[in-house]
């Protein structure tokens, strides 16, 4: 294989990489299994830039957060804009400005909570995205947010019905989550959906928005398509910008159903699977 600058240097001289965007997802994709870029990782967000491609966050996390410090300050990244975030609820332009926002129905929001209070819910937690933050009445399993680096959840007496991005169910293990989901599945209506990006943690969102949706938006404003985008990921909130994407690649750590929804894989993210996929399918 090519070394990284030889291959970057190729690019541009055959007038650049056919893939000009790449949206990428973050926790067990681009980020290591420590939730942190890796040196090589690092690396090549520089050899994109030099080729000309442009990388996007692509995210079921917020842009707030101990990961804004420790991912999103990589100069390449550029503080997370341009960025994907909370599923697609959320995103912001290359300019910082925020693309059209997107919540879930209260209606919705109030039977999830009835439901977190209820007895049938027990030994799970709960958390909403509201803002750029996270809120819970009940600590159950909030350490694992703070885990991943994600926005650092703040106790409230009530979390309100209005402007919430998502939820978050949080579960002891992924075997309670899918048998929780049914029960949740019940509770919503057209306007939410169920996703999920990591085991044990079922996400409720509102229909329609996806990652696929904002990175969407994101192609129009710069006179792309999706021919242009290589999308990556490894979670069920992954897939549909990988079957959007011109070029799709699925992770090594991803399940069945998301590989069988790209074109491509590669190694896990312990072992710089991302790095391989930027240099099989961007710069070669």
């Amino acid at each position: 294989m090519l070394a990284l600058a030889t291959t970057a240097s190729l690019a541009l001289s055959l007038g650049g990489p056919k893939v000009k965007v790449v949206f990428t997802d973050c926790d067990g994709t681009m980020l290591t299994p420590d939730h942190v870029l890796s040196p090589a990782a690092s690396k090549m967000l520089h050899t994109l830039a030099d080729a000309g491609v442009r990388v996007v966050p692509a995210t079921g996390r917020a842009r707030a957060g101990a990961w804004t410090d420790a991912v999103l300050t990589h100069p390449i990244l550029n503080n997370g804009v341009p960025g994907v975030y909370i599923n697609g609820c959320s995103g912001f332009t290359e300019a910082g400005d925020e693309l059209a926002a997107t919540h879930l129905p209260p209606a919705v929001v109030t039977r999830v909570l009835d439901w977190a209070a209820d007895a049938e819910a027990a030994g799970t937690g709960l958390v909403a995205y509201v803002g750029n933050e996270a809120l819970h009445t009940q600590p159950a399993f909030i350490e694992r947010l703070a885990a991943l680096g994600d926005s650092p959840p703040r106790a409230v007496a009530e979390i309100g019905t209005d402007g919430v991005y998502k939820m978050i169910v949080l579960c002891e293990d992924d075997a309670i989550a899918q048998r929780l989901r049914p029960k949740l599945e019940v509770l919503l209506d057209a306007g939410a959906e169920l996703t999920q990006a990591l085991p044990g943690y079922i996400e409720v969102v509102p229909t329609g928005a996806s990652k696929a949706t904002a990175a969407a938006a994101l192609l129009d404003r710069w006179g792309l398509t999706w021919s242009d985008a290589l999308a990556i990921g490894d979670g069920q909130n992954d897939v549909p910008m990988l079957r959007e994407a011109g070029t799709s690649v699925a992770m090594a750590n991803a399940k069945q159903s998301v590989r069988d929804a790209a074109q491509f894989g590669c190694a896990s993210n312990a072992d710089d699977g991302w790095v391989e996929a930027m240099e099989r399918y961007v710069l070669s």
